[in-house]
């Protein structure tokens, strides 16, 4: 009699844990973890970029603008490849504008 119900139990303890499991890989909640990590990356590009963009030209303006519109998307969309390259472009373009109006780097780390 043991044995009947000890073999149940224990089929449905490890069905319990892989129905768990199964949910812990849930896509909706990995795409929207990879889209606050991506979002993470931009925002100090996007925060620095901000703050030199009165000295861009028409064309900086103009790219920036697309950049931070790809990366967004990107980034909700959970391609963290895209927002993170784009990232650095971004971050790219900011030196060159701050170079060549010859503002201060903003430098950060951490």
């Amino acid at each position: 009699m043991e044995r009947r119900v000890l073999l149940p139990a224990a089929v449905a303890a490890m069905a319990a844990t892989l129905v768990r499991s199964a949910r812990a890989c849930d896509p909706a909640e990995m795409n929207a973890y990879i889209s606050t990590v991506a979002d993470a990356a931009l925002e100090p590009a996007l925060a620095a970029l901000a703050e030199v963009l009165p000295q861009a030209t028409a064309e900086e303006r103009a790219l920036a603008a697309r950049g931070t519109e790809l990366a967004r998307a990107a980034a909700r969309d959970g391609d963290p490849k895209i927002a993170v390259r784009t990232a650095a472009t971004l971050a790219r373009l900011t030196g060159r504008i701050e170079a060549r109006a010859g503002l201060a780097p903003r430098l950060t780390v951490g």
